[in-house]
């Protein structure tokens, strides 16, 4: 009769316990609507004072906010003041423990650029040089022979396209050719 008994309680409480997770899931929404805004909804009553912590990658506590409400609520965090980086946000009730917990980058996510890059010999003197990249920024070619840069050209575009006839260099086969947007992403390949 013991076993059952223990039985039972045991499944009363990890069925408590998913129930009390997957309704936390819908208590509680961190959104960030800009480069360095977030909002966090309380998306029902709450029963007592619900504390808002932001961390930051240290897990030291930047902010904090507690709020007394009585019904639904959305509140708005302007992050301006925080440098760049990685942030966690925790709404935290006392009755409750630890709603949500969100890891947020605060700042403007640079997005990687992706640059595909053919190079083909057409001769002794002739390079034929074929650059596209995922985005319209400005970006910069740059041509180097053995550590010498002997060509520079900047273009507009998400396409370049040239031949290059060289005169004066030992070997088109030591030639480097390098593209990188105004933030120095970029990517260097060889004649070869």
């Amino acid at each position: 009769m013991r076993l059952i008994i223990a039985s039972l309680l045991a499944l009363c409480v990890s069925v408590s316990t998913f129930a009390k997770s997957d309704l936390d899931d819908k208590v509680v929404k961190i959104e960030k609507i800009a480069d360095k805004k977030v909002e966090v909804k309380f998306l029902a009553v709450p029963n007592s004072k619900v504390l808002v912590r932001i961390k930051d990658e240290n897990s030291s506590i930047v902010y904090k906010d507690i709020i007394s409400s009585n019904k639904f609520f959305a509140k708005k965090y302007d992050l301006t003041a925080l440098a760049d980086g990685d942030y966690k946000i925790e709404v935290f009730t006392p009755e409750q423990g630890t709603l949500q917990n969100k890891d947020v980058f605060v700042g403007v996510e640079e997005a990687k650029v992706d640059y595909f890059t053919k190079v083909k010999v057409l001769g002794d003197d002739n390079v034929a040089v074929l650059v596209k990249s995922n985005d319209e920024a400005k970006k910069t070619v740059r041509i180097f022979d053995n550590g010498n840069m002997i060509f520079e050209s900047t273009y507009d575009g998400n396409k370049f396209g040239k031949v290059f006839k060289f005169e004066k260099v030992t070997s088109v086969d030591n030639l480097v050719f390098e593209v990188s947007n105004e933030n120095g992403q970029g990517k260097y390949f060889s004649a070869l």
